[in-house]
């Protein structure tokens, strides 16, 4: 369940043409910021110019900075005001603005509703839409559909703090879950936009599996519906899972990839390194004084410095090694280490493919977000990383479960949107 980079690329191509005859300076520097999906610019530059902007402007500016940061209420808002009262502006922009609703109406539960749009879009525009942008629809659509006729996926008893004790593995942060009478072992992945469960283990658990099926990444894949799930005190119900053959990759030992749409369900989560534990948080108290720097489009990011530049990190525990991208490494290469060691290696995904992976590697690299600094160690650079197209929004280093040895605690908060460093 991947937005394309296909769909990020319309909104800025459009963005960009619409802007071309405005003459309004704020429109045009808040339309550059989002043509080149900054979206943290774009939100300072929003926060600092909104009364500049023109009326059009600061509605869709606003919008998709609301999607960006995890405030879907607001998007949706600010989506149908444009509807309603720009109609004839909206040009092109129709199509990914309504892609954007229908996200941010399955966020907030509205399935049917964005089900609907999702269908009514692929009617409309499906022969004018490159393969990628129709599988996407394709893929929303059948998820909204399956999920507006399944009970939502909740924790039994949201307030209710919990604290549940994991293991580093294989470089992989794993815990024990339960369904029912049922062991198995699971694995975090922050850039799961959906928990995955290995197919043998479906089958075992005697869950229904769709006769349709998702685009996965690089692969399709059916749904199923997890009844209960048990991390320790903690129940989730009703969650939807992509079902792929886990074990049989070897991407992992694990039989299930929990995902952030569980992590997400909790306005903040902590993971305590020094005492294994990751603290689900029902209530949380304001930090005034905490960083903006986390943005959540299907996957977190963070705003970061490297050795002094800034930059934009995914944080991604499914990955085992952090990594710069190459981009980023040639841009500033006389401000990083020189690199020591080139290999290649057979890179493994949870769908199941594989490819064979150039690599560099930098010997140390300082990682500073808001005022701590931790030193990343064996820092790979790899060259054509499976899914980095996928992503949708550009970014130029990856933060693995393993952090730099002085981040005892990483605190995420969804609500404020900050990612704290302790």
């Amino acid at each position: 369940m991947i937005i394309r980079k296909t769909i990020t690329l319309l909104f800025a191509f459009i963005f960009v043409q619409s802007i071309i005859a405005q003459e309004n300076q704020y429109d045009n520097a808040i339309g550059s910021a989002i043509s080149r999906s900054d979206w943290f610019e774009a939100r300072d530059l929003y926060d600092s110019t909104a009364d500049s902007l023109s009326d059009y402007m600061r509605l869709f500016s606003g919008a998709l900075i609301d999607h960006n940061f995890n405030k879907h209420v607001g998007a949706v808002e600010k989506i149908q005001r444009i509807y309603d009262e720009y109609n004839a502006q909206m040009g092109g922009n129709v199509f990914s603005l309504f892609w954007m609703m229908s996200d941010n109406l399955a966020k907030l539960g509205h399935y049917e509703a964005a089900h609907g749009i999702c269908t009514s879009l692929l009617a409309q525009g499906r022969e004018y839409m490159d393969e990628g942008t129709r599988v996407a629809y394709e893929t929303n659509a059948m998820l909204f559909g399956l999920k507006s006729q399944w009970p939502g996926m909740a924790i039994v008893d949201a307030k209710t703090n919990y604290e549940i004790p994991f293991i580093v593995e294989d470089e992989q942060i794993k815990f024990k879950a339960e369904r029912g009478k049922q062991r198995f072992s699971a694995m975090l992945d922050s850039a799961s936009q959906i928990t995955i469960i290995d197919r043998k283990l479906a089958h075992e658990l005697g869950l229904s599996i769709s006769a349709d099926s998702i685009q996965f990444n690089e692969t399709r894949c059916p749904l199923a519906l997890l009844d209960t799930l048990r991390l320790d005190a903690a129940e989730f119900v009703n969650v939807a899972c992509a079902v792929l053959p886990l074990r049989k990759v070897g991407v992992t030992d694990c039989e299930m990839i929990l995902g952030n749409d569980l992590l997400s369900l909790f306005p903040e989560i902590e993971l305590d390194y020094e005492h294994q534990t990751m603290y689900l948080r029902s209530q949380t108290e304001s930090l005034p004084n905490a960083p903006r720097n986390l943005m959540l489009n299907k996957v977190p990011y963070i705003q970061v410095q490297l050795n002094g530049i800034p930059a934009t990190v995914v944080w991604d525990t499914g990955s085992n090694k952090s990594s710069v991208e190459p981009h980023f490494y040639n841009a500033h290469q006389d401000q990083l280490p020189l690199i020591h060691k080139h290999g290649s290696k057979r890179g493994r995904t949870a769908t199941g493919k594989t490819r064979k992976l150039n690599y560099a590697i930098l010997p140390q690299m300082e990682l500073s977000i808001g005022d701590k600094t931790g030193e990343m160690t064996d820092v790979y650079i790899i060259e054509d990383m499976p899914h980095v197209e996928l992503m949708g929004v550009p970014f130029d280093a990856t933060l693995s479960a393993l952090p730099p040895t002085e981040f005892k605690r990483l605190i995420i908060n969804f609500k404020e949107m900050y990612f704290i460093v302790r």
